[in-house]
C-alpha cells in the first residue's frame, strides 16, 4: 500500500501564522505525537511567537507504516496549540532518508524571517541542510537537537570515520546542542570537540501529566482486561514497540516459558513484521500471549494502566518514549543496556534492573522474583515517579527558552 492510497477525510489548514513576528523557528520533518506536546509548551512560553516548520504532513493525516504494517491514524491532536507552517515536500520518497525531505522554499523562508533562533532537529535530511544554511547566512543563532547514541560494540568504519571529520565543522556553526540522555550526551560530546560548553539538557520526556490522567480506577481495568482477554490474577508483563527483531522481543516470550509462576500473560502493543513469528513462538511455548497491533496514545495509557513489569530487551534503541510512558504507572522496569535512555531512566535495585546479553537466566529470576513478591513489584513500580521529576517537558522548554531569551542557563 503507497501513502498516497490512503484516503481521509481530515482537513486542517496547512499554516496557522504566529502572534506577531516570532522569535524562534523549528524545523522538524513532519508531525509527531512526542513533539506536539514540547511544541504547545514552547508557543504558551513565546506567547504564539515561535513557528513550526514541518517538511511533510505525514502524521497529520492517516498514512500507512511498513514498520508496523498498519495504518497510523493518532488519537490525539498533532496540530494544536501552537503556529505552524507545513511546506511543500518535492520528493515522493517521504518515510526515512537523506533525500525524503526536499522543501526548497525553506531557504527564503528562513533566510527572510525576523526569527533571532532556528531549532533543527537533526541533520539527517536535505531539508535540514537548507534551514542550517539559510541560517548561517542570515545571521540567526543555530539550536540543535537530536538523540542519537552510539550502537552498542560499533565500530568505528568508515561512515564514522566521515563522521568524526565532518560533524565537528557542522558544530561550529551551531551555537547550543541540545542532549536528552547522557548517553546522547556522550556521543555528540565525541562529535563537538571542544565545544562542550555548547551542551545543554533537555531531558527525554513525554507528557506526563496526559498519561497519569489516563490512570483506570478498578472497574475501567476490569473492563479493559476483559475486552483484550486478561484474567485479574494475572501478572502482566508489558511491551510496547515496532515488532522487529532488533527490539528482541523473544526473549521476554522465552522468559517467560522458564518461569516457576504460571499466571502470566505477555501484553505486545505494537505490530510489524515480527508479529505472526512472536505469535509462533507463543504457541510453541505455550505461553499466554496478546498482540494488539496499532493502538493510539489514549489506548496505550490505558494498556499500561493495567500493567506490573514493564520490559524492552532491544539490541538498540537510541531514546524510545515508551519508556518514560510506562514510568507514568506503578510497573517494574527492565530495560536492555542497548536503550539509550536506560541510565536515565533504570536505576537497579529501586525500580527495576538493566539486562545485558547472557544474563536470560538472572531475568526469568527477576520476574519470578516479582511474580512471587507483588509487595516488592509496587515498591519498584512507586520508584518511576520519582525518577520522572527529573524527565520533563517542562525542564527542556525552560532551558530553551533561556536560550531564545539569551538568559544564562
Amino acid at each position: 500500500m503507497r501513502l498516497k492510497e490512503i484516503d481521509s477525510d481530515l482537513e486542517y489548514p496547512k499554516e496557522v501564522a504566529p502572534i506577531g513576528n516570532p522569535k524562534l523557528l523549528v524545523f522538524v520533518g513532519n508531525p509527531t505525537q512526542y513533539h506536539s506536546p514540547i511544541f504547545r509548551k514552547l508557543s504558551d512560553e513565546l506567547g504564539g511567537k515561535l513557528q513550526i516548520m514541518y517538511g511533510d504532513d505525514i502524521g497529520a493525516r492517516p498514512f500507512f507504516n511498513p514498520e508496523v504494517n498498519s495504518i497510523v491514524e493518532w488519537d490525539i491532536p498533532l496540530l494544536e496549540g501552537f503556529p505552524y507552517k507545513i511546506f511543500k515536500n518535492l520528493t515522493s520518497s517521504k518515510r526515512k532518508g537523506f533525500w525524503s525531505r526536499i522543501n526548497l522554499a525553506l531557504l527564503g523562508h528562513v533566510y527572510k524571517s525576523p526569527a533571532s533562533h532556528v531549532l533543527i532537529h537533526g541533520y539527517d535530511t536535505l531539508s535540514s541542510i537548507f534551514v542550517y544554511l539559510a541560517a548561517i547566512f542570515s545571521g540567526k543563532k543555530i539550536i540543535w537537537r537530536g538523540e542519537t547514541v552510539f550502537k552498542p560494540g560499533k565500530q568505528v568504519n568508515f561512515n564514522e570515520r566521515l563522521k568524526r571529520l565532518i560533524l565537528p565543522i557542522y558544530f561550529r556553526g551551531v551555537d547550543t546542542v541540545l542532549w536528552s540522555c547522557l548517553n546522547n550526551r556522550d556521543c555528540l560530546a565525541t562529535y563537538i570537540k571542544g565545544q562542550q560548553d555548547k551542551l545543554l539538557r533537555f531531558p527525554c520526556a513525554v507528557d506526563n501529566d496526559f498519561f497519569v490522567k489516563q490512570t483506570l480506577d478498578a472497574k475501567e481495568s476490569q473492563k479493559m482486561r476483559e475486552k483484550y482477554g486478561i484474567r485479574n490474577n494475572q501478572l502482566v508483563i508489558t511491551t510496547c514497540s515496532r515488532l522487529t527483531d532488533r527490539k528482541r522481543t523473544y526473549l521476554i516470550l522465552d522468559a517467560v516459558a522458564k518461569m516457576q509462576s504460571k499466571d502470566v500473560v505477555v501484553l505486545i502493543i505494537g505490530d510489524g513484521p515480527a508479529r505472526a513469528s512472536l505469535q509462533e513462538r507463543a504457541t510453541e511455548l505455550n505461553i499466554d500471549v496478546k498482540i494488539t497491533g496499532f493502538v493510539g496514545q489514549l489506548e496505550v495509557a490505558k494498556l499500561l494502566s493495567i500493567s506490573n513489569i514493564f520490559c524492552l530487551l532491544s539490541y538498540y534503541d537510541a531514546s524510545p518514549k515508551a519508556l518514560n510512558e510506562a514510568m507514568n504507572f506503578p510497573v517494574g522496569m527492565i530495560v536492555s543496556k542497548g536503550v539509550g535512555t536506560a541510565r536515565d531512566l533504570v536505576i537497579p535495585k529501586k525500580n527495576g534492573f538493566i539486562f545485558d546479553t547472557g544474563m536470560e537466566d538472572f531475568l526469568i529470576d527477576w520476574l519470578d522474583g516479582w511474580a512471587m513478591n507483588r509487595a516488592s513489584l509496587k515498591r519498584a513500580g512507586e520508584e518511576n515517579k520519582l525518577i520522572l521529576m527529573g524527565y520533563t517537558i517542562e525542564e527542556g522548554v525552560n532551558n530553551l527558552i533561556k536560550v531564545v531569551n539569551d538568559i544564562g542557563v
